[in-house]
């Protein structure tokens, strides 16, 4: 019973107490501001965005090992990441992620044929 009363207090509380923090109105102004010189961002050459993404795709792999469809795409990405990252100039992380995920791929993908390959009809 308390905690039936604790319950429509703090229910009683939060519809008389919570308000909207901005003013709402019903009417929205839009401008569309056009820009000729956007530039796109652009990753400079010496960045390691391939190889931080596959070390941490096959990092992610190590620890989804309970569920082996997730691991085998996470393993993937790391691999293909790896794959990508070998061409850039920074590549000791590409090369990392690039092992840590290529065993994990393989011994995942082999226990997802088995699962697929055995399950019940």
């Amino acid at each position: 019973m308390k905690k039936l009363i604790l319950l429509l207090i703090t229910l009683t509380t939060f519809t008389n107490v919570s308000y909207a923090s901005f003013p709402v109105t019903e009417t929205q102004q839009t401008d569309i501001v056009e820009c000729d010189n956007t530039e796109l961002p652009r990753n400079r050459e010496s960045s390691p965005i391939w190889g931080v993404l596959s070390l941490t795709c096959a990092i992610l792999s190590i620890l989804l090992i309970p569920n082996f469809y997730a691991m085998f795409i996470a393993a993937l990405l790391g691999v293909i990441f790896g794959a990508i990252g070998f061409n850039k100039k920074l590549k000791g992380l590409a090369i990392t992620g690039f092992i840590l995920g290529l065993p994990m791929t393989i011994i995942s993908g082999v226990v997802v044929f088995i699962i697929w390959a055995f399950r019940e009809a």
